[in-house]
């Protein structure tokens, strides 16, 4: 039975000590801002990159004549299309991902490294990272062609599959920058890993998903709102406004949803491994959820490369 999680004296649910863990990560972000800029940027080097995907793309199929998604059946090409654009947001994300685990994971071991610190130590692993975007991206073909075998049951066994997959490689990413794995290394430590923290992790995470999820409808209902006002007021200023601030809010929330997955990744990485308590969190919340979960014996800090 579960050691229950006592906070100021009183025992509190999975639920509640998720939510606390949620603003002990806000206050977190509040404090390293630059989280937001690591997303920006790999976004900024996504569309780059996508960008020289379309232009070889369009090449080789100008080239050989070979039309790219013209029929209900994928060709070779597009196959090939779509493996080079899961690669690249798959790669990309790893980066972000990467370079937020060792701001995070700097931090919690009293450092404070920097925007292009951590930049440096993300394109540090890129070999590795890339590895295992090739490993995600193949799997998410293997995925995408299951899904078109059948209209209902191969969406159904393609979307468990893909929740499967999702669940045993959720540490993947702190496993190769922290602990200097190899991608397919990580793999197995990620399940590990996951095993020991999955009530935690799966909770912060419906938490937040819901939580922004509302933030999402409030704002969406305001800007159309005001967009309706200023179509009946005849005010095209007004619904120049509305759309600006509906998308620069689409903007800052998914940079920050973005930086806070990857604090909570971190800091229940961390926990789940190393057996300790982040003195700048919540240190009473954070023993009580490491009490009813202890780290196994295989996972000690031993296999935790300190920082330097």
């Amino acid at each position: 039975m579960a050691t229950p999680i006592i906070v100021n004296g009183k025992r509190i649910g999975r639920w509640r000590a998720s939510i606390l863990l949620l603003r002990e990560s806000w206050r977190f972000l509040s404090a390293d801002k630059e989280l937001m800029l690591i997303p920006l940027f790999t976004t900024f080097l996504n569309l780059v990159l996508f960008g020289l995907l379309f232009l070889v793309v369009a090449a080789v199929s100008r080239s050989f004549g070979v039309p790219v998604f013209t029929g209900d059946t994928l060709q070779n090409l597009d196959y090939a299309f779509l493996f080079g654009f899961y690669v690249i947001g798959a790669f990309t994300l790893a980066l972000a991902q990467a370079a937020t685990v060792h701001t995070v994971y700097t931090r919690i071991h009293g450092g404070d490294a920097t925007l292009g610190e951590s930049l440096k130590t993300a394109f540090s692993h890129s070999g590795t990272l890339f590895v295992w975007a090739l490993i995600t991206s193949t799997v998410g073909i293997i995925l995408q062609a299951i899904s078109q075998r059948s209209q209902l049951l191969g969406k159904i066994v393609a979307g468990l599959l893909g929740a499967g997959w999702a669940v045993i490689t959720f540490f993947v990413i702190p496993s190769i920058v922290i602990t200097k794995k190899s991608a397919f290394e990580s793999i197995p430590h990620s399940l590990a890993t996951f095993k020991r923290t999955w009530g935690e992790t799966l909770v912060s995470n419906i938490g937040l998903g819901l939580a922004f999820l509302l933030m999402y409808l409030v704002a969406t209902a305001a800007v159309v709102g005001l967009i309706i006002g200023g179509t009946q007021l005849g005010n095209s200023f007004l619904i120049v406004v509305a759309i600006v601030l509906g998308v620069s809010w689409i903007i800052v929330a998914s940079l920050a949803q973005s930086a806070l997955q990857g604090i909570l990744k971190t800091l229940l990485y961390v926990y789940a491994t190393e057996d300790r308590v982040p003195s700048n969190f919540n240190c009473e919340l954070l023993e009580a959820m490491l009490v009813r979960q202890k780290p196994a014996e295989a996972a000690t800090t031993s296999n935790v490369i300190p920082l330097n």
